[in-house]
């Protein structure tokens, strides 16, 4: 019965925000098609800042909508009393939640990093040694994202969660510019070879650790709730 009701409730939502993601899917598609027309034709510096923007920008967006549509404004609209009022539990509306919203963000997030893979070493736009920061570029996002769903979710409160959003985006771009000048990764962007050294390895894998706590937080919580409503 649990499995069938979280299935129910994923399926609900997908239905409710399937256009928004269609539609940031085109956005993404026409932004690639655009940064293939440009590249070669503008200078690098410009090529790489409107290439890493417009490549992470519509899957980003992407993910705070749906989460916002999904999360906060079901409860800002009082429609979550109503799903509440059915033989629902928290934790099964809580594996719905991150069921549908992770899904969605994971599979857009992969998708770009991948065309911004491509892009970057693919057609020579940076060199080998960038593929580590880069790395650590989608994981910071990544990890951004997971910690906004979170907040999202356990808070059910709208300020709080454009306060985050406004917050771990800033900390993100910080802490990025922070790597790129940390000698041992710094070092080693414009190198011809990834250089994936023990402090390169550091970050990208407590970036991994504090998504999946993010998210195991989150859980451990809501499980020991009863209601929120």
């Amino acid at each position: 019965m649990s499995a069938s009701i979280v299935s129910q409730l994923v399926r609900k939502d997908f239905r409710l925000v399937r256009g928004v993601v269609l539609s940031f899917v085109l956005v993404s598609v026409l932004f690639i098609g655009i940064l293939s027309v440009m590249q070669g034709h503008v200078p690098f510096v410009l090529m790489a800042n409107l290439g890493f923007i417009m490549v992470m920008g519509p899957a980003a967006t992407c993910g705070i909508v749906v989460l916002m549509k999904t999360n906060v404004m079901e409860k800002e609209k009082s429609t979550q009393a109503f799903i509440m009022s059915l033989p629902v539990t928290v934790k099964e509306f809580t594996r719905a939640k991150l069921t549908l919203n992770l899904s969605v963000f994971t599979v857009f997030w992969l998708a770009i990093m991948a065309v911004a893979y491509y892009f970057a070493f693919g057609r020579g736009l940076l060199p080998l040694g960038a593929l580590p920061f880069v790395t650590m570029i989608f994981m910071g996002g990544f990890l951004a994202y997971t910690l906004i769903l979170s907040v999202s979710l356990l808070s059910q409160a709208l300020g709080l969660t454009v306060l985050c959003i406004v917050l771990f985006e800033v900390g993100t771009s910080a802490s990025m510019w922070t790597i790129a000048y940390f000698p041992p990764i710094g070092a080693h962007i414009w190198d011809a070879a990834p250089v994936w050294n023990v402090e390169a390895v550091t970050v990208v894998a407590v970036q991994a650790a504090l998504a999946v706590t993010a998210i195991a937080t989150t859980m451990l919580v809501q499980n020991t709730r009863r209601d929120f409503i």
